[in-house]
């Protein structure tokens, strides 16, 4: 059985968004390009989770548009 991804599994270093759960790393790039270390992403976790990748991807580049968004608003003000 697949775990629900959701938000607050994640954390942004820098320009780096990291699924906390797997370990799994994406770093956007231009466009809709990303750099990503898929970490523990499709295995079975000590905790019993198993996280599908597209589901971990599509999240994370949700976050990322959120993160820039709040940014490009804060830089407006």
């Amino acid at each position: 059985m697949q775990t629900q991804v959701n938000r607050s599994q994640f954390e942004i270093k820098d320009t780096t968004v990291v699924h906390i759960p797997t370990g799994a790393e994406f770093v956007p790039q231009v466009g809709d390009s990303v750099i990503v270390w898929t970490g523990d992403i499709g295995q079975r976790l000590p905790s019993g989770e198993v996280y599908r990748y597209g589901d971990v991807l599509d999240m994370m580049r949700a976050v990322w548009r959120d993160s820039c968004s709040r940014l490009e608003q804060a830089s407006a003000a």
